[in-house]
């Protein structure tokens, strides 16, 4: 097949969750089928890479991402119209044009787009199968912000966005063949949202590991060491992170004195003073394996946001304990108390931490029922060729 991909995500290097779902997806596409890649990059070095990702591309063109400022006074443009802000600031007219310049001089059997930010741009063109693959349902995290908004003023202002969005996801998700998901929770919202009327089709595509994670050598733990994992720059992190500062925390150190709090990932702009002195911010790092596979446990206490938490299966597969949120682990369909360790609490997550680092038993029969688990369901090779091979499956199906 001849595929277009259209992605607001650049997928090389795969250092965040977004981007190695769009690496591992868009690779086992390429080994197989005729790739051609326009896409958003995220930083000037991501350029650096072209050659990496030419390896499973045809012809690539990347183009600077414009960032979403919410004060702007030109919100004020998109204030009656039917697409939200964020998206409307971020959209990109040369990713558009290439798009289409392409669409017309290739005869493409089919056009993927990678998560709802890139819909736009693959939806209204003349290529005969579309696939929309959803790394999460973005109104409905916009609603579970709106949700956990404080104050009745904020969420009476908050409210039009997330219901301005849910209309905008539904119209857009209406105009693809097969639109995948991360999990099957996931995908009953989507089913509800387009109704029975659209005729798509739906899968899961999980998110998953590099099945190498699960080779890598096994670090002996330091005790001292609690771990969070992603960029405080994303609202969700932020939160998690602060809750772990400010309450969570400190309740440990009240059995365990010595432990301390670890977070890897971006934290540019953000006052990363006003967490205290007990927590150590490693910013990016290019080899993430070793500092969560040397980690006594990963802490994942999310409370909002959407899709599957990569940062989980990593840790799992690296034989690391998590202990997270409900909410944290959602999608994932873990079992609490063998693979992982759930509580929605200060109290309950605190708890989890405190036996995990106690109990060298429990922590060594969770890591290894985790990894098993890991192996056996979220292995990237066998998701990314199911979302291959549906792909292929059901554009001859719907083009018959």
């Amino acid at each position: 097949m001849r595929i277009l991909t259209v992605s607001n995500w650049f997928p090389f290097p795969p250092n965040n969750g977004a981007r190695t779902r769009t690496f591992h997806l868009l690779r086992e596409i390429g080994r197989r089928h005729v790739l051609d890649l326009a896409a958003i990059y995220q930083s000037e070095s991501d350029l650096e890479h072209l050659d990496e990702v030419r390896a499973f591309c045809r012809r690539v063109a990347a183009f600077p991402s414009h960032d979403f400022q919410p004060e702007s006074m030109a919100r004020w443009k998109t204030f009656l119209s039917g697409e939200p802000r964020s998206f409307a600031a971020r959209f990109s007219p040369d990713l558009q044009r290439t798009s289409i310049r392409w669409s017309g001089e290739e005869d493409y059997d089919a056009v993927v787009a990678i998560s709802l930010g890139s819909a736009p741009y693959a939806a209204d063109l003349d290529i005969p199968f579309k696939v929309l693959d959803q790394h999460n349902v973005e109104s409905r995290v916009l609603k579970r912000q709106w949700e956990n908004e404080r104050g009745a003023g904020r969420k009476f202002r908050f409210a039009p966005t997330w219901i301005k969005a849910q209309r905008y996801e539904r119209r857009l998700a209406e105009k693809f063949d097969l639109i995948s998901l991360v999990s099957d929770d996931e995908m009953a919202l989507m089913k509800r949202l387009i109704g029975k009327s659209g005729g798509q089709q739906f899968m899961v595509a999980p998110n998953g590991v590099d099945a190498g994670l699960l080779d890598y050598p096994r670090s002996v733990k330091d005790p001292d060491v609690v771990l969070f994992s992603g960029a405080v720059t994303y609202r969700p992190n932020y939160e998690a992170v602060r809750w772990l500062c400010n309450e969570i925390m400190p309740r440990v150190r009240m059995k365990l004195p010595s432990v301390r709090l670890r977070v890897t990932g971006g934290y540019g702009g953000v006052d990363v003073s006003a967490f205290g002195t007990n927590v150590e911010f490693t910013g990016y790092v290019d080899d993430i394996r070793p500092v969560v596979a040397s980690a006594s446990v990963l802490a994942t206490p999310i409370t909002s946001g959407g899709g599957t938490r990569v940062k989980i299966l990593e840790a799992m597969a690296l034989g690391t304990p998590v202990v997270s949120t409900t909410f944290g682990a959602e999608g994932l369909h873990l079992r609490n108390g063998i693979d992982v360790l759930l509580g929605d609490t200060t109290e309950k997550i605190s708890e989890s931490i405190i036996k995990i680092i106690q109990d060298g038993g429990l922590s060594a029969e969770i890591a290894r029922a985790a990894e098993a688990t890991v192996g056996s369901r979220f292995r990237w090779t066998e998701i990314a060729e199911n979302f291959e091979q549906a792909i292929v499956a059901y554009s001859k199906r719907r083009l018959r």
